[in-house]
């Protein structure tokens, strides 16, 4: 299987690899397809096919999971071809990717901060895609990770002893979330 991938990559000639990248990007074998579409795309620089390449060998990167390359790929994407057919889906699995990025509560939120930014633009963007629902579904999964990451700071203080640290990091969320469903035990606290 790899050698027939390793042959092509040796040929040097780029629409044998683009045609056999295409035919495993079909066949759904992600990863062969992402490397045939990387060795093509220098060729193909300038071209008709130059958008299609860029978006395949991102896509691929998104299905075998490689969410921290996607996101860096289809960033680069948005920003060179904001006028491909391909943008909606693009922008679409760049805001996935943060999202499967996203750790539970009891960790570093930098990366849903930047998943519910991704998703509110899809959102204000393309307000008639058939994934809007799926995005509001994520959105308020992702909200409320950010109120019990709020809530459990408050509530370390708390259970360690400092209480005046625990006063003021329990009004911090109350303040930054005010609709938090955790509003009830901060207030007892």
């Amino acid at each position: 299987g790899c050698n027939s991938v390793q042959q092509v990559l040796k040929s040097g000639r780029p629409d044998h690899m683009y045609q056999t990248a295409l035919k495993h990007y079909q066949n759904q074998k992600w990863s062969k397809a992402a490397m045939l579409f990387e060795a093509a795309a220098p060729y193909y620089s300038g071209t008709m096919q130059e958008d299609s390449i860029a978006f395949m060998t991102a896509f691929c990167k998104f299905k075998t999971r490689d969410y921290e390359v996607a996101t860096s790929m289809l960033d680069d994407f948005r920003r060179k071809f904001g006028r491909s057919a391909f943008i909606e889906d693009a922008e679409g699995m760049y805001a996935l990717c943060f999202y499967y990025l996203s750790p539970g509560p009891s960790r570093d939120q930098t990366m849903t901060g930047h998943a519910l930014i991704a998703i509110n633009e899809f959102m204000s963007r393309y307000p008639h895609s058939e994934q809007i629902e799926n995005f509001k579904t994520i959105n308020t999964e992702l909200t409320q990770r950010l109120h019990d990451k709020a809530y459990l700071n408050a509530y370390t203080y708390y259970k360690i002893g400092r209480y005046k640290s625990a006063i003021v990091s329990l009004k911090n969320a109350l303040k930054q979330y005010p609709e938090s469903s955790h509003r009830e035990e901060i207030m007892y606290l």
